[in-house]
């Protein structure tokens, strides 16, 4: 009798496990089965397993790398099928842990690989920039308004320099770049001359001449 709970949950946890199983993607599984037929040396029928995933429409970069490994024949470089792995590891469309896969491949194709990797890395990069590049140049095409940018103040032409010092205390009342006109000077009475001093002063009297210069 006691045993009966634990024979009903052994029961469940088997059922669930089957179906998980069954739910797995069938490609996947033939993924899995090439992969093991490699690293056994079964390089043929694991080829021929991933050309069925590649060939039923699989995303996954790791078909593509090993069926470049199985298919390879001792030549990797410019393998056809790590350029394509390569790309679809960078697009992205079934994310799986490359590096986790690869762990076992070292030597001349590991160096292979990681080129390839490279390059898509570099490529990626490049359009990225040119993405970047093309939409601020269509933003300057459309004007500062249009982009969202902050429009700053408009900076109005700086007035024309006085023709005045900056500095001369003289020139607060004097429009700048136009001198002011100054008021004519008062006329003097009539019968009055500069030598002659007004009425009540003492005139004044000439500067000595050099021969009266008692210091001479």
């Amino acid at each position: 009798m006691r045993t009966r709970p634990f024979a009903c949950l052994f029961t469940v946890v088997s059922l669930s496990l089957a179906n998980f199983v069954n739910a797995q993607d069938p490609l996947d599984e033939m993924y899995g089965r090439a992969v093991h037929s490699f690293f056994r040396g079964d390089s043929g029928p694991a080829a021929e397993l991933l050309n069925e995933v590649i060939d039923s429409g699989s995303q996954d970069p790791r078909a593509y790398f090993f069926r470049g490994l199985s298919q390879s024949y001792g030549s990797f470089d410019g393998n056809p099928d790590f350029e394509r792995a390569a790309q679809l590891e960078i697009e992205g469309k079934k994310v799986v842990n490359v590096g986790k896969a690869l762990e076992r491949i070292q030597g001349p194709a590991r160096i292979a690989i990681e080129k390839a990797r490279l390059k898509a890395r570099l490529a990626s990069r490049s359009r990225l920039l040119e993405i970047q590049r093309t939409r601020y140049e269509e933003m300057q095409r459309g004007g500062p308004a249009q982009s969202g940018m902050v429009v700053p103040p408009r900076m109005d032409a700086a007035p024309a320099p006085s023709a005045f010092a900056p500095n001369d205390p003289f020139n607060a009342e004097m429009t700048k770049g136009d001198p002011k006109t100054m008021p004519k000077e008062p006329s003097t009475p009539d019968g009055f001359t500069p030598e002659t001093p007004p009425v009540g002063e003492k005139p004044i009297e000439p500067m000595p001449t050099t021969e009266d210069d008692p210091f001479k």
